[in-house]
Protein backbone atom coordinates (compact mmCIF):
# COMPACT_ATOMS: atom_id res chain seq x y z
CA UNK A 1 0.00 0.00 0.00
CA UNK A 2 3.12 2.26 -0.39
CA UNK A 3 2.44 3.52 3.66
CA UNK A 4 5.96 3.19 4.94
CA UNK A 5 7.33 6.57 4.60
CA UNK A 6 4.23 7.29 6.81
CA UNK A 7 4.90 4.31 9.94
CA UNK A 8 5.74 7.33 12.34
CA UNK A 9 2.97 9.57 10.98
CA UNK A 10 -0.38 9.96 13.15
CA UNK A 11 -3.55 8.70 11.39
CA UNK A 12 -5.00 12.18 12.10
CA UNK A 13 -2.46 13.64 9.91
CA UNK A 14 -2.20 10.96 7.17
CA UNK A 15 -4.00 12.68 4.00
CA UNK A 16 -7.27 11.70 2.64
CA UNK A 17 -5.61 9.11 0.45
CA UNK A 18 -3.12 8.00 2.62
CA UNK A 19 -6.17 7.68 5.25
CA UNK A 20 -8.12 5.24 2.42
CA UNK A 21 -5.39 3.23 2.04
CA UNK A 22 -4.39 2.81 5.60
CA UNK A 23 -8.36 2.02 6.38
CA UNK A 24 -7.97 -0.74 2.85
CA UNK A 25 -5.13 -2.15 4.59
CA UNK A 26 -6.19 -2.44 7.99
CA UNK A 27 -9.77 -4.18 6.81
CA UNK A 28 -7.91 -6.51 4.70
CA UNK A 29 -5.68 -8.06 7.66
CA UNK A 30 -6.22 -11.37 8.72
CA UNK A 31 -7.99 -11.88 5.23
CA UNK A 32 -11.35 -11.78 5.64
CA UNK A 33 -14.11 -13.88 4.57
CA UNK A 34 -15.76 -10.84 2.56
CA UNK A 35 -14.86 -7.76 2.48
CA UNK A 36 -16.85 -4.66 1.53
CA UNK A 37 -15.12 -1.59 0.20
CA UNK A 38 -16.66 1.58 -0.62
CA UNK A 39 -14.86 3.62 -3.45
CA UNK A 40 -11.49 2.09 -2.28
CA UNK A 41 -9.35 4.54 -4.72
CA UNK A 42 -11.16 8.02 -4.12
CA UNK A 43 -8.45 10.50 -3.74
CA UNK A 44 -5.62 7.68 -3.86
CA UNK A 45 -3.36 8.42 -6.70
CA UNK A 46 -2.59 6.09 -9.83
CA UNK A 47 0.38 4.31 -8.62
CA UNK A 48 -0.96 3.31 -5.65
CA UNK A 49 -4.35 2.40 -7.10
CA UNK A 50 -2.60 -0.46 -9.22
CA UNK A 51 -0.96 -1.65 -5.92
CA UNK A 52 -4.38 -2.16 -4.28
CA UNK A 53 -5.79 -3.83 -7.51
CA UNK A 54 -3.07 -5.98 -7.45
CA UNK A 55 -3.03 -6.53 -3.97
CA UNK A 56 -7.10 -7.16 -3.87
CA UNK A 57 -7.02 -9.74 -6.89
CA UNK A 58 -4.61 -11.64 -4.85
CA UNK A 59 -7.17 -12.40 -2.18
CA UNK A 60 -8.00 -15.60 -3.72
CA UNK A 61 -10.02 -16.92 -0.51
CA UNK A 62 -11.97 -13.99 0.27
CA UNK A 63 -15.33 -12.95 -1.46
CA UNK A 64 -15.37 -9.10 -1.98
CA UNK A 65 -18.24 -6.29 -2.38
CA UNK A 66 -16.82 -3.44 -3.74
CA UNK A 67 -19.09 0.09 -5.17
CA UNK A 68 -17.56 2.54 -7.32
CA UNK A 69 -18.47 5.17 -9.64
CA UNK A 70 -15.19 4.40 -11.75
CA UNK A 71 -16.19 1.79 -14.67
CA UNK A 72 -12.30 0.56 -15.47
CA UNK A 73 -12.08 0.02 -11.33
CA UNK A 74 -15.56 -2.48 -11.63
CA UNK A 75 -13.84 -3.91 -14.66
CA UNK A 76 -10.34 -5.00 -13.56
CA UNK A 77 -11.44 -6.12 -9.99
CA UNK A 78 -15.22 -7.75 -10.18
CA UNK A 79 -16.09 -11.01 -11.44
CA UNK A 80 -19.76 -9.64 -11.71
CA UNK A 81 -20.92 -6.51 -11.72
CA UNK A 82 -24.33 -4.84 -10.88
CA UNK A 83 -25.51 -1.05 -12.12
CA UNK A 84 -27.36 0.71 -9.88
CA UNK A 85 -29.49 3.75 -10.71
CA UNK A 86 -31.69 5.42 -8.38
CA UNK A 87 -31.53 3.39 -5.79
CA UNK A 88 -32.59 0.43 -8.35
CA UNK A 89 -30.29 -2.37 -9.97
CA UNK A 90 -30.85 -2.14 -13.59
CA UNK A 91 -28.49 -4.77 -14.68
CA UNK A 92 -26.39 -7.60 -13.50
CA UNK A 93 -24.00 -9.86 -14.96
CA UNK A 94 -20.02 -10.00 -15.83
CA UNK A 95 -18.54 -7.50 -17.21
CA UNK A 96 -18.39 -9.08 -20.75
CA UNK A 97 -21.80 -9.97 -20.65
CA UNK A 98 -22.86 -6.69 -19.71
CA UNK A 99 -20.83 -5.34 -22.50
CA UNK A 100 -22.43 -7.29 -25.09
CA UNK A 101 -26.16 -7.36 -24.11
CA UNK A 102 -25.83 -3.45 -23.60
CA UNK A 103 -23.11 -1.87 -25.18
CA UNK A 104 -23.17 -0.50 -28.79
CA UNK A 105 -20.68 -2.87 -29.91
CA UNK A 106 -18.14 -1.61 -32.22
CA UNK A 107 -17.54 2.20 -32.68
CA UNK A 108 -15.38 3.34 -36.13
CA UNK A 109 -14.17 6.37 -36.44
CA UNK A 110 -12.98 8.36 -39.64
CA UNK A 111 -11.59 11.30 -40.30
CA UNK A 112 -11.36 12.85 -43.58
CA UNK A 113 -11.72 15.35 -45.68
CA UNK A 114 -14.78 17.54 -46.68
CA UNK A 115 -13.69 17.17 -50.98
CA UNK A 116 -13.59 13.21 -50.82
CA UNK A 117 -17.43 13.50 -48.63
CA UNK A 118 -19.50 11.75 -51.09
CA UNK A 119 -16.51 9.50 -52.26
CA UNK A 120 -16.43 7.99 -49.42
CA UNK A 121 -19.96 7.55 -48.43
CA UNK A 122 -20.64 5.93 -52.06
CA UNK A 123 -17.71 3.76 -51.23
CA UNK A 124 -19.17 2.67 -47.77
CA UNK A 125 -22.97 2.05 -48.88
CA UNK A 126 -21.60 -0.26 -51.50
CA UNK A 127 -18.69 -1.96 -49.53
CA UNK A 128 -19.65 -1.58 -46.08
CA UNK A 129 -22.95 -1.34 -46.08
CA UNK A 130 -23.39 -2.40 -42.23
CA UNK A 131 -21.83 0.76 -40.91
CA UNK A 132 -24.37 3.23 -39.49
CA UNK A 133 -23.45 6.81 -39.53
CA UNK A 134 -23.78 8.13 -35.48
CA UNK A 135 -22.93 11.70 -35.17
CA UNK A 136 -21.00 13.92 -37.45
CA UNK A 137 -18.89 16.89 -36.09
CA UNK A 138 -16.23 19.05 -37.80
CA UNK A 139 -12.99 20.08 -35.96
CA UNK A 140 -13.88 23.32 -37.23
CA UNK A 141 -16.65 25.84 -38.70
CA UNK A 142 -18.37 24.94 -41.62
CA UNK A 143 -17.04 27.18 -43.33
CA UNK A 144 -13.58 25.74 -43.32
CA UNK A 145 -12.65 23.14 -45.63
CA UNK A 146 -9.17 22.05 -45.58
CA UNK A 147 -9.20 21.05 -42.38
CA UNK A 148 -10.39 17.19 -42.02
CA UNK A 149 -13.95 16.49 -40.49
CA UNK A 150 -14.62 14.03 -37.88
CA UNK A 151 -17.30 11.39 -38.32
CA UNK A 152 -18.33 8.13 -35.75
CA UNK A 153 -19.79 5.22 -37.48
CA UNK A 154 -21.64 2.10 -35.25
CA UNK A 155 -21.24 -1.37 -36.72
CA UNK A 156 -25.10 -2.42 -36.94
CA UNK A 157 -24.34 -5.96 -36.98
CA UNK A 158 -22.36 -8.67 -34.95
CA UNK A 159 -18.57 -8.58 -35.94
CA UNK A 160 -18.16 -12.30 -36.62
CA UNK A 161 -17.31 -14.67 -39.51
CA UNK A 162 -21.05 -14.76 -40.43
CA UNK A 163 -22.11 -11.67 -40.89
CA UNK A 164 -19.36 -9.26 -41.49
CA UNK A 165 -16.40 -11.27 -42.47
CA UNK A 166 -15.30 -10.63 -38.85
CA UNK A 167 -12.83 -7.74 -37.36
CA UNK A 168 -10.11 -8.64 -39.85
CA UNK A 169 -12.26 -7.98 -42.69
CA UNK A 170 -13.66 -4.65 -41.23
CA UNK A 171 -10.04 -3.86 -40.88
CA UNK A 172 -9.33 -4.51 -44.22
CA UNK A 173 -11.94 -2.55 -46.03
CA UNK A 174 -10.94 0.48 -44.19
CA UNK A 175 -7.61 0.36 -44.55
CA UNK A 176 -8.48 0.11 -48.10
CA UNK A 177 -9.99 3.56 -47.81
CA UNK A 178 -6.96 4.77 -46.12
CA UNK A 179 -4.87 3.47 -48.94
CA UNK A 180 -7.37 5.41 -51.48
CA UNK A 181 -7.05 8.70 -49.88
CA UNK A 182 -10.57 8.67 -48.81
CA UNK A 183 -9.70 8.67 -45.15
CA UNK A 184 -6.91 10.12 -43.78
CA UNK A 185 -7.04 8.56 -40.54
CA UNK A 186 -9.59 5.77 -38.74
CA UNK A 187 -10.13 4.19 -35.20
CA UNK A 188 -11.90 0.94 -34.45
CA UNK A 189 -13.07 0.66 -30.46
CA UNK A 190 -15.04 -1.60 -28.68
CA UNK A 191 -17.94 -0.78 -26.43
CA UNK A 192 -16.61 0.29 -23.02
CA UNK A 193 -18.48 -0.58 -19.07
CA UNK A 194 -18.49 3.40 -18.72
CA UNK A 195 -20.53 3.47 -21.88
CA UNK A 196 -23.01 1.27 -20.88
CA UNK A 197 -23.01 2.94 -17.64
CA UNK A 198 -23.53 6.39 -18.84
CA UNK A 199 -26.52 4.76 -21.46
CA UNK A 200 -28.51 3.60 -18.17
CA UNK A 201 -27.60 7.10 -15.83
Amino acid sequence: MDLGPYSDTKAKNLSGGNKRKLVCAMSLIGFPIIEFLDEPTTGVDPVSSRSLFRLLKGLKDSSMVLTTHRMDEAESLCDNVAIQVNGRFVCFGTPGQLKHTYGKGYTVGLKHMKSTTQALEFVLESKIPYLKKAEAQKTVGEEESDLPIEVTYVVKDDINGATVGGLSALLTALNDLKKDLLVKDFSVTRASLESVFIDFA
